[in-house]
Parts: structure tokens; C-alpha cells; sequence
């Protein structure tokens, strides 16, 4: 077409991540909620459920749907879009942009763009945790490791916007000793900065803890 062209997924019930990659050649991708049908996408006001996002993506992506100053924290530092589309989240009334609204979302969103959040913590965002019968966001840590400087600022991103988070360290491995210092110290950060990190281990790393008396310091998920 000679033109960048944005292509739409409407995200709902029956969607299939799997789509999205006969859409390479185009500039960005756009994802929103579906309609009730579930075949066309926009103009709902809703959100739909993230965590049936791609976990990955080659292409600048936007995000659509039902967006306001209470969840858009949780989209940005979960779920780093590169862009958001916003609409009737920012509204007084259908059609009527709410300069409050909008000046408390950029407020929000230049303060993440300049705290550097995409370096972050290694990881991708999983589904939330049922913590005393309330859902904890949840992150899983990656396998992939950077320095212990830059994996406490990714921390202390997340704890920005997260009163209390599950991290995921299954995925990781090392020397039993070792990682639970490591969480040691991510616990005491969090707590210093009024937070509450509780972690998840892979079974055999637990097992390792308890065995070293290391792990009833730590505080664990069911």
C-alpha cells in the first residue's frame, strides 16, 4: 500500500495468539477487546483479560480497551506496551475528554517512560496468585540474569506500582544458599519501601531451603 499499516486483533473468547504471526509485514500491532460477537474489536470500553496477549513480539504493539488512570499502571510495568490507545477511560462523559483524567494518565505514563522501567527486572507477567483470598499480580523472573544493580531497579519499578507481588523464581536456577540471600534481600527492599513480596520456588529449590534452615526466612506461596 505504500503506507505503515496497523492491524487490529480483537481479543477475546476463542482468540488464538497463534494469529498474530500472519501479520509480520505490517507496522504495529494493536490489540482490543472483542465485541460481544467476538469479531470485531473497539468501541466496548472493557478490558479484556491480559494475560491472553502474545508473550512475545517482534513489532511494536499498542494496547486498546477500556484503559484508565486505576489499571493503566498495572498494563505499563506488566505488560510494557509500546503504546496505549486510550478513549472513553479518559472521559467525563461518551465523547467528552476529562482533562483530570488525562493529566493524572500522562502523569503516570512520562513518569514510567523516565524511570527507565524497560530495562526492568528479567521476566514476563503470569497469572495472578490467590494470596488469603485476594489475587496478587504476579511476575515470572526469567532465566536469564543482570546485574544485581539493575534487577533491584527493575524490583523497585514494579514496587512503584505494586503494593504487594508474587515473584516467580522457578524458572531460575543456582545454589540454594545463594538464592535465597538473593530473595532475602529483595524482601527487605520491598518492606523498606512499604511493600510485601511473596515468592514462588521451583520444589526441589524449596526442599534445598528447608534443608538449610533458609527457607522459613523467606515468605512463600501455597
Amino acid at each position: 500500500m505504500g503506507r505503515p499499516v496497523w492491524k487490529v486483533f480483537s481479543v477475546g473468547r476463542g482468540w488464538d495468539p497463534a494469529v498474530v504471526r500472519a501479520y509480520s509485514a505490517v507496522a504495529v500491532h494493536l490489540y482490543d477487546s472483542a465485541s460481544a460477537g467476538g469479531s470485531t474489536g473497539g468501541g466496548t470500553g472493557k478490558t479484556f483479560d491480559w494475560n491472553l496477549l502474545p508473550s512475545r513480539s517482534s513489532l511494536p504493539w499498542y494496547l486498546a480497551g477500556g484503559l484508565t488512570v486505576e489499571n493503566i499502571p498495572n498494563a505499563i510495568t506488566l505488560h510494557r506496551p509500546d503504546g496505549l490507545d486510550l478513549n472513553s477511560g479518559v472521559e467525563s462523559a461518551p465523547g467528552i475528554k476529562d482533562p483530570a483524567k488525562l493529566e493524572a494518565v500522562m502523569e503516570i505514563i512520562s513518569a514510567w517512560r523516565t524511570q527507565a522501567v524497560v530495562v526492568g527486572l528479567p521476566g514476563r507477567p503470569e497469572e495472578g496468585w490467590s494470596v488469603g483470598g485476594e489475587m496478587w499480580p504476579c511476575w515470572k523472573v526469567a532465566t536469564t540474569r543482570e546485574s544485581p544493580e539493575v534487577e533491584i531497579r527493575g524490583l523497585l519499578d514494579l514496587l512503584e506500582i505494586h503494593d504487594h507481588l508474587v515473584l516467580d523464581l522457578s524458572a531460575r536456577t543456582g545454589e540454594s544458599q545463594q538464592m535465597a540471600i538473593e530473595a532475602m534481600h529483595w524482601q527487605m527492599t520491598a518492606r523498606e519501601n512499604g511493600r510485601h513480596l511473596k515468592f514462588k520456588f521451583s520444589e526441589e529449590m524449596v526442599e534445598a531451603m528447608v534443608r538449610s534452615s533458609l527457607g522459613g526466612l523467606l515468605e512463600l506461596v501455597d
